[in-house]
């Protein structure tokens, strides 16, 4: 174990006397020296002692806000982390149940016009069958029009061509049709006659 010396004890150091030793002066002169160097070493350690608590106390303190501080980010990231799953699960959610809302409206939609169509669809095939026939009707009306106005024409003409030449000559009507109709309208004079010789 090594011996501590204070500048004190240095300075009061005694030495036992001896013939021809030392001269009490030139040792008092070297260990006051001494005591002055020791001295200025202690105080130096004692500085540095003093900057290394200090820095020590500074070290821990820093370590403890390093600490504090890495705890504070860290809950900090873990609500933030919470919050944004949070919000992107209610994003999500929402995002979900507008997607099935619209999917119902559009289906209710698509129902709605399928009905629809079915319905103008039967619609549409009533009114054209109605259609179909009443223009049947009306061509057959037409036509049948025609042939009697024809044909009551014709006879109407052929009685009063008749009448004037009745003094000359019996006329023949299927003569005077053959003659003087167009060809198209024989078909009617002819049925007409034949079912009268019937």
């Amino acid at each position: 174990m090594a011996v501590r010396f204070k500048p004190l004890d240095i300075r009061n150091q005694e030495f036992s006397k001896k013939f021809q030793g030392y001269r009490q002066e030139d040792v008092r002169t070297f260990l006051s020296q001494v005591a002055e160097f020791v001295d200025n070493i202690l105080q130096e350690n004692r500085s540095l002692r003093n900057e290394i608590d200090a820095l020590h106390k500074r070290i821990s303190s820093l370590e403890r806000q390093a600490t504090t501080i890495k705890e504070a980010m860290e809950e900090q990231a873990k609500r933030t982390i919470d919050e944004a799953k949070t919000k992107a699960d209610e994003i999500l959610g929402d995002a979900e149940n507008r997607a099935q809302s619209v999917l119902r409206e559009m289906q209710l939609d698509v129902d709605t016009k399928r009905e629809q169509l079915y319905e103008l669809a039967g619609i549409y095939t009533s009114y054209k069958g109605e259609m179909l026939r009443i223009l049947e009707g009306l061509i057959n009306s037409v036509d049948e029009f025609e042939n009697n106005k024809q044909s009551r024409t014709a006879r109407k003409a052929i009685g009063e061509l008749a009448v004037r030449f009745q003094p000359v000559k019996l006329l023949d009507p299927m003569f005077v049709v053959k003659h003087t109709v167009h060809r198209r309208m024989r078909k009617y004079f002819t049925a007409e006659s034949q079912e009268e010789t019937e």
